[in-house]
């Protein structure tokens, strides 16, 4: 039997100031990793470490700490030039924001 992973909520999720922050930031999420996703497949390492460095900061802002740590490795990975390790945290990367989605209404 799969084992479903848990839902990943924001921190901020209880301040009703960030409301908009959080829904801003978790619609636009599925594009933002399939930009990532498009730039690794074409090995593009310096933009894809730009990118993935400015989702991490963003995400960060939004209060998604584990995506923000998640997006650093990519960005990481990428700027060493690591196609393998970059891909691999990319996968990885790509869990998290499935977690997130899952977790916010109307994103899925």
């Amino acid at each position: 039997m799969e084992r479903r992973a848990e839902q990943i909520y924001s921190t901020l999720a209880d301040d009703p100031a960030q409301g908009d922050v959080i829904d801003a930031f978790v619609v636009t999420l599925a594009e933002r990793i399939d930009t990532l996703q498009d730039l690794d497949s074409h090995s593009e390492l310096t933009e894809l470490a730009a990118n993935a460095s400015e989702l991490s900061l963003d995400a960060a802002k939004a209060g998604f700490a584990s995506l923000s740590r998640g997006a650093a490795g990519v960005a990481d990975a990428a700027g060493e030039g690591g196609r393998a390790t970059s891909h691999k945290a990319l996968v990885e990367l790509t869990e998290i924001a499935r977690r997130i989605r899952l977790g916010h209404r109307g994103a899925v």
